[in-house]
């Protein structure tokens, strides 16, 4: 049995028990079988099972793994290159830099009053894995310094309030053993 004659069974049996979407995809791809050259329907169909199975769009650089047509063939198939393709059939929104300042700083915010750190070391070292350094958020924000990060933000600043500090006990002495002569 060949696949093109499994596929019409599996389609029959499928169309059979009501899953007539199911069955209409194993006719299309029946239809394209044997695999001697990516058509527009597998193209989109393996753009979209990629985005299914990692979350995102493939890159320009994804198209030279396994799975997907190679530039050439998307050229060919459609006639602008891959990146205009992808570009015009699968666009990707990317955030403004205001959008970005912004959710940084709402991670910053919630991830500094639930530590309530000491110092920006601790901040980063206790920080979410999707939470930026504190650094990257001052920038974002105009600023380079921690506390003024926490100035501008409002932020209250946690310390070591219930350790007395120790002032330090200095006494000097001054000897001189040098004669002063006019």
């Amino acid at each position: 049995m060949t696949r093109k004659q499994a596929l019409a069974m599996a389609a029959q049996v499928l169309s059979e028990r009501g899953q007539d979407e199911a069955a209409a995809i194993l006719h299309k791809l029946s239809g394209e079988l044997p695999f001697y050259s990516w058509s527009e329907n597998a193209i989109r169909d393996a753009v979209e099972q990629f985005i299914l199975d990692h979350g995102r769009v493939p890159t320009a650089t994804d198209f030279k793994k396994r799975g997907l047509p190679p530039h050439t063939v998307v050229k060919k198939r459609f006639g602008i290159t891959l990146q205009e393709w992808l570009n015009r059939d699968y666009p990707v929104v990317k955030p403004s830099e205001d959008e970005k300042r912004t959710k940084a700083t709402e991670a910053f915010v919630r991830d500094y009053l639930r530590i309530q750190p000491k110092s920006a070391d601790e901040f980063n070292a206790r920080r979410t894995p999707r939470t930026h350094c504190w650094y990257t958020v001052a920038v974002y924000n105009h600023t380079r310094s921690w506390r003024n990060l926490l100035s501008k933000l409002e932020l209250p600043i946690y310390n070591n309030i219930d350790v007395p500090r120790m002032k330090p006990d200095l006494k000097v002495s001054v000897i001189s053993d040098t004669d002063f002569r006019d």
